[in-house]
């Protein structure tokens, strides 16, 4: 019978924060709030504006009994999967406090996500200590895709998926381009690692189980179908690292296959092991071979003269162990000289050119091109083409 130990007042100086929104169907759309607003103020049509010459919606609705939602409609219909903006001005919490923070978020009319829309991007399978599991999608498609009907499972020794988890009981959009990272305490990966987008978490109750040693992360639609699947290995990790726990897996390239050891790496040490929400530290928009190659001079003269009678193709690969081909081309495109073919390069090195072609003849003087392809044991391959200019002294 007496008032709380620990009773105070706890002021509300901060107003409302537009969360997200999302369409239901072309003409009615959703927003949700980070807390109750003035019903009054936010069932006036007038303080929302949407983009695309949609302009103001012609009502708004303030949802009880939360208040922080507004269900809105439009009389022009809205696109599949075209991203619209949304601006609320004016509104107010129940304690007065007007807008201030983010009042503009994008919304869209999503469509079923396919294979390979969305893929896994990073995945943290071994936490630290007091950590958590997490699995960073991204959606690579052009389609506005709802979590809430993605599902993130896993695989039994037998091969059977099980756990199956949605994403989100409520509807959240993922836009082309953006990611999302599914986690079943998302305050403690921002603690841990830098998230420099904050609000891309989605939270779930229990997350699948993803061993330390391999396993499978299945990601499906809500009508079964597999989006995407990997099978990881923490021997995929760096081979140098001496403890995982706490490191990520980044794909490299979400462009190409899940299932392929060459295509994952452990997350760069200059980010924290991790990179929840944002691009991965490791990625690269192709796995071609990486390096440049330069001809020096690029005007020479083939006459034994001592002076740049020779032209060098110098190359440069951050690793030993590539194989060149080399085929020199005259100004119409014809092949006059094989230089190199299937070459085993060291890091850095050069081929020389001493102006003859295949028949040991010199060569008329103008431009050539050097084509030069690299590949490696992986598969991967490159093309360089570079010009050098054959000159005479008269």
């Amino acid at each position: 019978a007496k008032i709380n130990s620990i009773n105070g007042v706890n002021k509300d100086n901060l107003g409302p924060r537009l969360l997200r929104g999302f369409a239901t169907d072309p003409f009615n759309f959703t927003l949700v709030f980070d807390e109750p607003l003035d019903s009054l103020k936010a069932a006036t049509a007038a303080n929302y504006s949407i983009s695309d010459g949609v302009g103001a919606p012609v009502s708004a609705v303030a949802v009880a009994p939360a208040f922080n939602r507004v269900s809105l409609r439009v009389t022009s219909a809205l696109v599949i999967n075209k991203v619209y903006t949304v601006t609320a001005s004016n509104l107010s919490d129940c304690a007065g406090n007007t807008m201030s923070g983010i009042n503009t978020r994008k919304f869209g009319l999503a469509s079923v996500a396919d294979s390979f829309d969305v893929v896994i991007n990073e995945l943290l399978f071994n936490p630290k200590p007091n950590g958590v599991d997490y699995v960073e999608l991204y959606n690579r498609s052009t389609k506005i895709i709802d979590l809430k009907n993605m599902i993130l499972a896993n695989r039994s020794s037998s091969g059977v998926i099980g756990s199956l988890k949605n994403l989100n009981a409520d509807n959240y959009l993922l836009f082309p381009g953006e990611y999302i990272v599914a986690t079943e305490d998302a305050a403690i990966i921002k603690s841990q690692y830098l998230a420099k987008n904050p609000d891309a978490f989605t939270e779930i109750s229990s997350m699948p189980s993803y061993p330390d040693d391999k396993g499978n992360v299945v990601l499906l639609n809500n009508a079964g179908l597999i989006i995407d699947e990997l099978k990881y290995n923490a021997k995929w990790h760096f081979a140098l690292i001496d403890n995982e726990e706490g490191i990520s897996l980044e794909r490299i390239n979400f462009g190409k296959p899940a299932n392929n050891a060459d295509n994952w790496s452990s997350a760069a040490s200059t980010v924290g092991y991790g990179t929840p929400t944002y691009q991965n530290s490791q990625y690269r928009a192709d796995l071609q071979p990486q390096g440049d190659i330069k001809i020096t001079p690029e005007i020479f003269s083939p006459d034994n003269d001592g002076f740049d009678d020779f032209a060098f193709i110098n190359f440069n690969f951050p690793e030993p162990g590539y194989v060149a081909n080399i085929t020199i081309y005259d100004g119409a495109g014809r092949a006059i000289r094989v230089l190199q073919k299937n070459a085993t390069t060291a890091a850095k090195g050069s081929f020389r050119w001493d102006g003859l072609n295949d028949k040991q003849s010199k060569v008329p003087i103008g431009i050539y091109v050097v084509h030069t392809e690299i590949f490696n044991l992986k598969g991967q391959k490159k093309n360089f083409r570079n010009t050098v200019v054959v000159a005479r002294k008269f």
